[in-house]
């Protein structure tokens, strides 16, 4: 027993964050039948596995470049082991993430679908009345255009590809502290995202006031496929706090310590992001500013557990006064 302590305690924390969900969401589905109706849902894959894919390929462009005779008359599994190694160091560093992503999209979809869902979504819109004298998202239909909805439709959609780009340019820089400093950094946001989800269940504005909207949000052919894409693989009672804004913001605190020039271009997408949420009507206001307090404690929660777990190594740029700062 001790040795299967010692084992844990000298993982990688995010092997051990994922192995501990993992094995709850599994104790759930065995006592629950769960897994009877268990789905996947497409931003399972498109959220990871479009990095991991990318960097797949370019292990095997790399190899098919340095190609030559020397590798033609190699040994067949020598060579294979060279091809297979980088890929599953690949695997071993985006797995967990990929994980707790699925775990995410599917689990919480077919847990909340047996719930009896009692939504925050009144509560949460007072507090918007109370501050702004009416839904933010009513007060702007008299803005609404075409033009701007296709926009806000491309800036929401973005975030898609914004996170994984990011920690995929740090993992092809062979940054692997920032990496993964990033990653356990959204890791820990994103669990707190779900634990407030289950405790603060809304379903939005879009739904909340259907009946309220006197303006349709009718783009061009932009928005109607990003309707589409959303429709499909968006989770509801996902509202309380805007994770479309708290990723990014989180992005920016670790892009001021690693790369301080796409500093204010980040807090700017976070704005517009913000916007966005609340013009397209998936968001409370209360939703985008708790969005700033989760941000910045996952940010320092991350940093606390990263310098404690005896499993890591990983050093902020603060603690190493050698490191010139980034420009």
């Amino acid at each position: 027993m001790r040795k299967i302590f010692d084992f844990i305690l000298h993982s990688r924390l995010e092997n051990v964050m994922a192995a501990g969900v993992s094995i709850c969401l599994l104790i759930l589905f065995l006592t629950t039948r769960m897994f009877h109706s268990f789905q996947m849902g497409p931003l399972d894959f498109v959220f990871i596995l479009l990095p991991m894919g990318l960097l797949g390929i370019k292990v095997f462009l790399g190899l098919l470049a340095s190609g030559s005779d020397e590798s033609s008359e190699a040994n067949p599994m020598k060579y294979l082991a060279a091809y297979f190694r980088p890929l599953v160091k690949i695997v071993r560093d985006w797995f967990p993430f990929l994980l707790l992503c699925a775990c995410y999209y599917a689990l919480y979809t077919n847990l909340l679908s047996r719930a009896n869902i009692h939504t925050a979504d009144t509560s949460l819109a007072k507090m918007d009345a109370a501050i702004f004298g009416n839904q933010p998202s009513l007060l702007l239909e008299p803005f609404i255009r075409p033009q701007l909805t296709d926009f806000l439709n491309l800036v929401y959609f973005s975030h898609l590809i914004y996170f994984p780009g990011f920690a995929l340019f740090f993992y092809l820089k062979k940054e692997e502290g920032a990496f993964r400093r990033l990653m356990m950094g959204y890791l820990t946001l994103f669990l707190m995202g779900i634990a407030s989800y289950i405790l603060i269940p809304a379903v939005g504005p879009e739904k909340f006031f259907a009946d309220r909207y006197t303006h349709d949000l009718h783009g061009q052919i932009i928005s109607q496929s990003v309707d589409y894409i959303i429709a499909v693989g968006r989770v509801d009672y996902d509202c309380f706090p805007s994770l479309h804004v708290g990723i990014p913001l989180l992005l920016a605190l670790y892009l001021r310590d690693y790369c301080r020039k796409l500093f204010v271009p980040a807090v700017i997408y976070v704005f517009v992001m913000g916007f966005a949420t609340i013009y397209l009507r998936y968001h409370y206001f209360v939703d985008v500013a708790a969005a700033f307090v989760y941000a910045p404690a996952a940010y320092f929660l991350n940093d606390f557990l990263l310098r404690r777990w005896p499993g890591e190594r990983i050093l902020t740029p603060a603690q190493r006064p050698e490191t010139k700062p980034a420009t």
